[in-house]
């Protein structure tokens, strides 16, 4: 329930509408051998406007079975509307989703 607790409201009310089954398969993480884990985030971008913030970080995503040589790169966006008093968290697909976030309230554009 952690990883839904942080991921952004927009995005759990997306995968919400679509039905359960979808809904816990996306979030699912209880198999030890799917949860994958980040390391070496590296900011890449921060935008703000008033008290939203939305900042672009690049991780190294590792799945449980890979070989530490296989280095994937992926996006994740950390968002705030509260000047960073909480935090919520878009991967770059659904960041980039105008059915979740649209275009207007994104800070950082696709580059």
């Amino acid at each position: 329930m952690s990883y839904v607790g942080f991921t952004h409201p927009n995005i759990v009310a997306h995968y919400k509408a679509q039905g359960d089954s979808l809904f816990q398969a996306h979030f699912d993480v209880s198999n030890e051998e799917e949860r994958p884990f980040f390391q070496d985030g590296i900011i890449q971008e921060i935008e703000s406007d008033g008290a939203k913030i939305h900042v672009k970080y690049e991780f190294e995503k590792y799945e449980y079975y890979e070989d530490m040589n296989d280095v994937r790169r992926v996006i994740i966006f950390a968002i705030t509307e509260n000047s960073g008093k909480s935090w919520f968290f878009a991967e770059e697909k659904e960041y980039f989703n105008d059915r979740i976030i649209s275009k207007s309230k994104r800070l950082i554009k696709r580059s």
